[in-house]
């Protein structure tokens, strides 16, 4: 059952603000949830999404991705490799080098976990007039332009300030 919504939201926001916000805290809520099942914490579980649905990386490429130290990246690959979460196998052209994947049971795992969370809306796009479709990319690429510039914008070590989320 879909939950529903109130087009008048008490702080005056429109609907879909208000839906993003929910959408947002239920990322977290389930990202929680999967760090638990997997027994790793926030950094770690990040770095498999990296791993998961992208490419392959070297310890140092995954560090930039996170924005931690060659050493932290040393140490996350090791606490993840222990757990049977990834597997490093020969840099193909760096023999000084590893790439580090994700391990079949973790893509599986992540991917079993998160394919019904994206199945019906999916579903329900395809649905969707090319109009509709349109409105919904330009919503989420506004987000994600928000989201990438006050990433980006904020100094190493300065906490997130927490608006609107708790």
């Amino acid at each position: 059952m879909r939950p529903s919504i109130s087009t008048h939201v008490s702080d005056g926001s429109p609907p879909a603000a208000a839906l993003l916000h929910e959408v947002l805290l239920s990322s977290d809520t389930l990202t929680h949830t999967l760090c638990r099942q997997l027994q790793i914490n926030a950094t770690d579980f990040n770095a498999l999404r990296h791993l998961v649905f992208g490419a392959p990386l070297t310890p140092g490429g995954l560090a930039g991705k996170l924005s931690i130290s060659s050493a932290a990246s040393s140490a996350l690959v090791d606490r993840l490799s222990a757990r049977g979460h990834v597997v490093r196998t020969p840099h193909p052209s760096d023999r000084r080098s590893v790439l580090v994947h994700a391990s079949p049971e973790t893509v599986g795992l992540m991917v079993s976990a998160l394919r019904p969370i994206f199945q019906e809306p999916h579903e329900h796009l395809n649905h969707a007039t090319p109009e509709n479709q349109q409105a919904v990319v330009a919503f989420l690429e506004d987000v994600l332009h928000s989201i990438q510039v006050h990433s980006e914008s904020r100094p190493a070590g300065t906490p997130a300030k927490q608006k609107g989320r708790s």
